[in-house]
């Protein structure tokens, strides 16, 4: 027997159970020994220290396992797979699956592949980067159909991942976390759409060549966040490598022009190795800034520059953080750790529940059982290194034109170079430090400068009536209570995320309150960052190409971009359903069908995967400024304004913040769904068909005044009746108008909660909406 090498064993651990593994546990790993000896790789004898702590990663301790009578859940007993979200059970109809079509599928694929690329290195990264798309199911088959809310793909990345840091036949692995920042002050320091798009690209780019490095050497599996597979940076890692692909996979690509990746990695590394390779991503990160501010001063020579300032400037950005815990397996010592570190209430309860699982057969702890744990510990880490700020040296008495200045747009730093734009018959002129004057230039010195980005007048041409509606829309958009998500405060309780048949079995041994704590896994990580992955793939064709807007950011739950006023609402409703998988939208991306709907993202019919689903929602914040208005105050109101919806009205909301022309400023906010009102949806259609009957906004302004406060909350209706017969609509004995008073009746009842002093919340989003329409003359 030969010596594997290391992708070999890489490609191994990927194998080791296949994805048709469910349709035939008993012979799986005969169908491995086949497929392995195919493409001429060993096969992984089974019971390897790498599937034991994936499977302890991932998978409640069972009773019974050692010994004892042996818990099975057959595939016809299963119909299910549970959310690991909201577990919710969605329904999967695996008995209508042709098993043997599949086998054959994934054996000709693999095949395929093979053949494609005789290098194990390629190879890995083909096999890796297509392995879901082999099945277009294989989201929903799981790794285990005992605990049925992760996949088989999932099992086998974190066996991959595994693999990576075996040393001596023992597992001896980290949890690393990586971040880069500033984020808020370098997005926001912007003048132009384009430096918008440079701030957030440039974030993006840089965190890349961390990913990038953990990637090449040890495999993207070893990242569990952020999503990979798909991403428009790997794959051109890929090309360089000229790795072969099938291209099979039915979700769009990112575009090139977006920023698809946020500012954290977390991952899996050895740890003999981890200290080595977070120097080389830092040194990288660096490196990386450093040659693109050294190319943008030399293409920046053009203006006013002082080059000594701005060399001296370019070592100021970024900060860098990175930090690590060990995966361990001595009880003890994590227990004294969990005590000095984070002060986990239910770790013992938890460790506990696995001791008495062990006494009935259940199989004993190792370095993935604590996983929940171990990863609080890191956040608690890196949070201790967040609240420390290290601020460099910095003072300066630079000039720029015999004057000293500071960065237009920056806090602190000296102005080094003058930017001077020409448009048209104007001078625009920006006093700008190294950051802000190299985003200028980032699109040349990356190699993108096919990447156009409209001004702001043009995006305010894309209303249906320019002449009277300038406005823009900066739509800002954020999940919700992502912290507690991912940290797993919000995740399901362990007695949610088991068959039904398991926990049958298991109240025999142990008791409820044993099964509720939060179940916290690489495989619940990988759900977020995957759907969250997925996700942000659509965004663009939802802003650009329906609703003629602008995407700058897309990199998982925070979205940001720039839109005509008139198309925002409808564009943030429809991203924050698709998000969640709620309602039913559908999109359709050349000739492939998509539907969102039922937790689940659908592909021409088939459940794709899971969206967040219905327990995880986003909030948005738009601010609409006129097109002259500076953008930067335009950011800064959809910040406020997003900070409204999550903070005033309690998250799953939205809130704008409206600034006409004279400086008047409105805000205005609701909750997505008020009952059984999609809130957007109805206050749109409600203003439509006050245009058709010529209701015109002074009507809706009589709902407003103080004195109508006296009246009694039971003659709401009355009210809503004596004002509607009252106003200057047309034809009011006609059957639209008939039922334009009663969706009136309904959706301010609704939105007031049946309470005359609340009228203004319902009637202020109707006249909100009248003004992203029609602009000044609402």
């Amino acid at each position: 027997m030969t010596q594997m090498t290391f992708w070999q064993k890489k490609i191994s651990a990927l194998l080791h159970d296949p994805l048709t593994k469910v349709f035939d546990i008993k012979s799986h790993e005969d169908l491995v020994e086949e497929i392995c000896k195919s493409i001429g790789i060993e096969k992984t004898q089974g019971g390897s220290e790498e599937d034991k702590v994936a499977s302890a990663f991932d998978r409640f301790p069972i009773p019974f396992e050692r010994f004892g009578p042996q818990i099975r859940v057959s595939l016809s007993e299963l119909a299910y797979f549970i959310h690991p979200l909201s577990a919710s059970k969605l329904k999967i109809n695996y008995s209508s699956i042709d098993q043997q079509k599949y086998v054959e599928k994934l054996m000709n694929d693999i095949m395929k592949l093979r053949s494609q690329n005789k290098d194990d290195v390629k190879f890995y990264h083909a096999l890796w980067w297509e392995l879901p798309n082999i099945m277009d199911i294989s989201q929903f088959l799981p790794a285990d159909t005992r605990i049925p809310n992760h996949s088989i793909i999932d099992h086998v990345d974190s066996t991959a991942a595994i693999r990576s840091c075996i040393e001596s036949q023992q597992v001896n692995a980290s949890l690393v976390m990586i971040s880069i920042g500033p984020v808020q002050e370098i997005i926001s320091q912007a003048r132009k759409t384009v430096d918008l798009w440079a701030g957030s690209y440039l974030l993006s780019y840089l965190i890349y060549q961390a990913i990038e490095h953990i990637g090449c050497e040890l495999g993207f599996d070893s990242v569990i966040y952020p999503y990979l597979r798909g991403n428009r940076f790997v794959y051109k890692t890929l090309e360089k490598l000229q790795v072969k692909l099938l291209n099979q996979s039915p979700i769009p690509q990112m575009h090139e022009k977006i920023a698809s990746l946020p500012n954290v990695v977390l991952a899996i590394l050895p740890s003999n190795r981890s200290h080595e390779i977070i120097k080389v991503c830092k040194d990288r990160i660096k490196q990386e800034w450093r040659k693109i501010a050294e190319n943008a001063l030399r293409e920046l020579q053009k203006y006013q520059i002082n080059k000594q300032e701005f060399e001296r400037q370019i070592d100021l950005f970024p900060t860098i953080n990175a930090t690590q815990v060990n995966l361990v397996n001595d009880q003890t010592v994590l227990q004294e750790t969990m005590i000095h570190i984070s002060q986990s209430p239910d770790f013992k309860l938890y460790k506990d529940l696995i001791d008495k699982i062990s006494k009935y057969g259940g199989y004993s702890s190792n370095a993935g059982t604590f996983y929940k744990y171990i990863y609080k510990m890191l956040i608690s880490k890196m949070n201790a290194i967040k609240i420390i700020r290290y601020f460099k040296g910095y003072m300066s008495d630079a000039q720029l034109n015999n004057q000293r200045n500071a960065d237009d747009f920056g806090d602190y730093v000296r102005a080094c170079v003058e930017v001077i734009d020409k448009q048209k018959d104007e001078e625009n002129r920006d006093l700008l430090g190294t950051l802000n004057a190299t985003k200028r230039v980032l699109k040349k010195i990356l190699g993108i400068e096919d990447i156009r980005y409209e001004s702001t007048e043009e995006i305010a041409k894309q209303n249906e009536n320019f002449d009277r509606n300038k406005y823009i829309a900066i739509l800002m958009m954020d999940g919700d209570n992502m912290g507690k998500w991912i940290s797993g405060d919000k995740a399901p309780m362990a007695e949610n995320v088991i068959h039904s048949k398991v926990r049958e079995s298991l109240t025999q041994i142990v008791i409820d309150q044993d099964l509720r704590h939060c179940f916290v896994t690489p495989s619940y990580h990988k759900a977020i960052s995957r759907t969250l992955g997925i996700f942000s793939c659509f965004v663009r064709h939802v802003v650009e190409e329906e609703y003629k807007g602008m995407l700058i950011y897309a990199g998982g739950d925070d979205v940001l971009a720039i839109l005509p006023a008139d198309k925002v609402l409808e564009c943030a409703n429809k991203l924050r359903k698709m998000y969640s998988g709620i309602w039913h939208e559908r999109l359709k991306i050349e000739n492939t069908e998509y539907e969102f709907k039922d937790e689940m993202l659908f592909v021409n019919g088939k459940p794709y995967t899971i969206m967040m689903g219905k327990s995880v929602s986003m909030s948005a914040g738009i601010a609409i400024i006129h097109h002259k208005s500076p953008l930067r105050i335009g950011i800064q109101l959809a910040r406020n304004a997003e900070h409204y919806a999550k903070e005033k009205l309690s998250r799953n909301a939205f809130g704008i913040y409206i600034v006409r022309r004279s400086g008047q400023v409105a805000e205005i906010g609701s909750k997505w769904d008020v009952d059984d009102i999609d809130v957007i949806s109805t206050a749109i259609d409600i203003n439509e068909k006050s245009e058709k009957v010529g209701l015109s906004s002074r009507s809706l302004y009589k709902f407003r005044p103080e004195d109508l406060q006296i009246l009694k909350d039971e003659h709401l209706e009355d009210l809503i009746d004596y004002i509607m017969k009252k106003s200057d609509a047309k034809n009011k004995g006609s059957d639209e108008f008939k039922q334009l008073t009663l969706q009136i009746k309904k959706f301010m009842a609704t939105l007031s909660g049946g309470k005359v002093n609340y009228l203004s919340r319902a009637i202020d989003l109707l006249l909100a909406v009248r003004f992203t329409k029609r602009g000044e003359k609402a």
